[in-house]
């Protein structure tokens, strides 16, 4: 059993995540943690998330601490300003991310999008009951999570099993709070290959810091102009004690 996305997010791996190998290692590292949609698959493991962008980590850092009985007594919004002073800027961050879908950052008000799906029925579109509900009902799957707001060079290194996902080393990655400009690719490929454990690195195809192969074809977030969805080529590097893996991935796993 999975956990379901506490909250939408720009590039999150969720449904993507089971396409990627199984982590074979106790400990799950996500050093670009977003909305962890891979350690959501995989949540009785001991996950340590770290993310430079404060307001992700200080969400992970709530929910972490959170009971059901707080996420329960969150008002029902479509503001966040209309929140009550009492409630933390951790869980209007939280609300910000639900009343739009897959953004980099929160946002203040519903978005259009998000009402014209309340209008067709969509009972889990912005910060409705069935949000609220399904937060409510994983937190307490979570408390043997940590969270860290910092870069991924500070991470030690231990052996687990390393998710790495940062901001994709082209357009797509720019919308982040700490897009790709702010990444330098070569050390994080030394970092990757210096790895104790499992590492699972994503990309999109084209990118070239680490030897990549095609993963598969996935859903993107961006909608066409003929109202189709993109697919998008995602590409994977892999690695077990900083020996490096081809295609099929899961079938190499020790």
């Amino acid at each position: 059993m999975a956990l379901k996305p506490f909250w939408r997010y720009y590039g999150g791996k969720h449904r993507a995540a089971p396409k990627y190998p199984a982590p074979i290692y106790d400990t799950i590292v996500e050093p670009f943690a977003g909305a962890a949609g891979y350690s959501l698959r995989h949540y009785k493991k001991r996950v340590i998330l770290v993310d430079k962008y404060p307001a992700i980590a200080g969400i992970w850092r709530y929910l972490i601490a959170a009971t059901s009985e707080e996420i329960l007594r969150l008002p029902l919004v479509d503001a966040v300003d209309d929140l009550p002073s009492w409630v933390p800027q951790e869980a209007r961050d939280l609300i910000g991310f639900w009343l739009t879908t897959a953004a980099a950052s929160p946002r203040k008000t519903l978005s259009a999008g998000m009402r014209r799906l309340q209008q067709r029925g969509n009972t889990m579109s912005g910060w409705v009951e069935r949000s609220r509900e399904r937060v409510a009902s994983q937190v307490p799957h979570i408390k043997h999570w940590s969270v860290t707001c910092g870069s991924y060079d500070a991470i030690p290194n231990e052996p687990a099993t390393y998710f790495v996902d940062p901001p994709y080393n082209n357009k797509a990655g720019s919308h982040y709070k700490h897009g790709p400009d702010a990444i330098d690719f070569e050390h994080l490929a030394d970092w990757c290959r210096t790895r104790e454990g499992h590492v699972i690195v994503c990309e999109n195809e084209g990118a070239g810091w680490l030897p990549f192969s095609f993963l598969a074809h996935t859903k993107a977030m961006q909608i066409g102009k003929r109202g189709g969805k993109r697919t998008s080529a995602e590409v994977i590097w892999h690695s077990v004690h900083g020996f490096a893996l081809n295609a099929p991935y899961q079938a190499r796993i020790p």
